[in-house]
């Protein structure tokens, strides 16, 4: 951050690709509180990062519960601390360059770490807060659906090419899928599918679908060989 001189809110607004009717809101988003305290201003960011926090987590939530109907709690749950994580955050703050806005105060904006600031994926969510009041939760639920249809799904959720790619690489081998069972009637069948390598089986998994059978083996497997 530096010295280098604060970018106007146009050119977010540009890169964010909505329009906010009060911009006032967008102001105080990217207003921390060591920039307040010595301008003596009485409200800060952190109200907005506390709502932005709630309204990205039930966006998230939404997403993929839509998206993953055959996965369970447990499985949506460590999908959605990883798009949620501060890691997460402070990528999309950097690909939108919002370090480049926000209000810092003088010594703040001294020890300001790229490498680790927790005061750019705060903003990140105060920005998502301000948006919500100030268009509403389908305008910032679009913002967050287009920013997260951009990431890796594949690597959060295929354990079949996960495995796939750490077996080739340890036994120079291919995984190899087989059906021990198919029960329940045929509009409602439950697969069992166990996964082999080197002849020896290292996962078993169920699901309604032999591809989601062979995800829930693939991701036994997976974790048991990266134990």
């Amino acid at each position: 951050m530096g010295k280098k001189e604060q970018k106007p809110l146009k050119d977010l607004i540009d890169i964010l690709g909505v329009n906010f009717k009060d911009k006032s809101l967008l102001d105080k988003a990217l207003l921390h509180r060591s920039y307040s305290s010595e301008h003596a201003i009485a409200k800060d960011n952190e109200r907005l990062e506390f709502l932005g926090d709630s309204i990205l987590n039930a966006s998230v939530t939404i997403m993929l519960f839509k998206m993953f109907p055959d996965k369970d709690e447990g499985d949506l749950t460590k999908i959605k601390a990883k798009l949620v994580s501060r890691k997460s955050l402070k990528k999309w703050g950097e690909e939108l360059g919002l370090e480049d806005y926000i209000k810092l105060g003088v010594r703040a904006k001294k020890f300001y770490d790229k490498r680790n600031s927790r005061i750019l994926e705060d903003t990140m969510e105060a920005v998502i807060g301000a948006l919500y009041l100030d268009s509403g939760f389908d305008v910032v639920n679009n913002l967050i659906k287009n920013y997260m249809r951009d990431r890796d799904f594949h690597k959060i959720t295929d354990f079949k090419s996960r495995l796939q790619e750490y077996t080739v690489k340890k036994f120079e081998q291919i995984p190899e899928y087989a059906v021990l069972s198919e029960t329940g009637p045929p509009h409602k069948k439950i697969f069992k599918i166990e996964v082999i390598i080197n002849n020896e089986n290292y996962g078993k998994g169920s699901g309604y679908s032999k591809k989601n059978a062979q995800q829930m083996a693939a991701k036994e497997a997976y974790n048991k060989l990266i134990d």
